[in-house]
């Protein structure tokens, strides 16, 4: 029977989310707003290769759906990490839905770290860089659990947690720290 000695669930704090979102949506909303008005109310051609009427009312759309869209994904993402006597256990919903499992004697090595989520992988979210840092599951903050697995792959999962995931984590490996 397994034991779970921690369980960290994470999500995008609201207001961040929407102070990403909301300036594209504010541009595209202004932009598009502009090139309807000039295009069907004043009946003036908008650009330099003016869409049709429906292209550009059906672009503006699409536009600010998208952006909407790229909301509620933010809003609905979490990063769930549990760690289990039988290694770590992890899901990304809606990205990733079903739990994958890191099994205890993969694990090489492990640490917590701050790292750089925008100069290290790129920004947050799911990111896999190849060689240096390897594959990254983020949602917040600068402080995380790296993984080397033994077949030389790294991992590193995002934690606002950090004292209570590496107690875990020496749980799991037998009571000894690995660093």
């Amino acid at each position: 029977m397994t034991r779970e000695y921690f369980t960290e669930e994470q999500q995008m704090d609201r207001l961040k989310s929407l102070l990403i979102v909301l300036p594209g949506f504010i541009i595209a909303g202004v932009v598009f707003g502009i090139g309807i008005y000039r295009q069907i109310v004043l009946d003036e051609l908008w650009g330099d290769k003016p869409m049709s009427d429906t292209g550009l009312v059906v672009t503006a759309i699409i536009v600010l759906l998208f952006i909407t869209g790229m909301f509620f994904l933010m809003r609905s993402s979490r990063l769930i990490v549990s760690v289990r006597s039988d290694g770590i256990w992890f899901r990304y919903p809606p990205i990733i839905s079903k739990e994958k499992h890191l099994p205890r004697d993969t694990i090489a090595s492990y640490e917590i770290r701050k790292y750089h989520a925008q100069r290290e992988y790129g920004g947050r979210g799911i990111k896999q860089r190849r060689f240096r840092y390897g594959k990254a599951y983020t949602i917040a903050g600068n402080i995380g659990l790296q993984l080397i697995l033994k077949d030389g792959k790294k991992i590193l999962f995002g934690t606002r947690r950090p004292e209570a995931l590496l107690r875990a984590m020496n749980k799991m490996m037998g009571g000894q720290e690995i660093i």
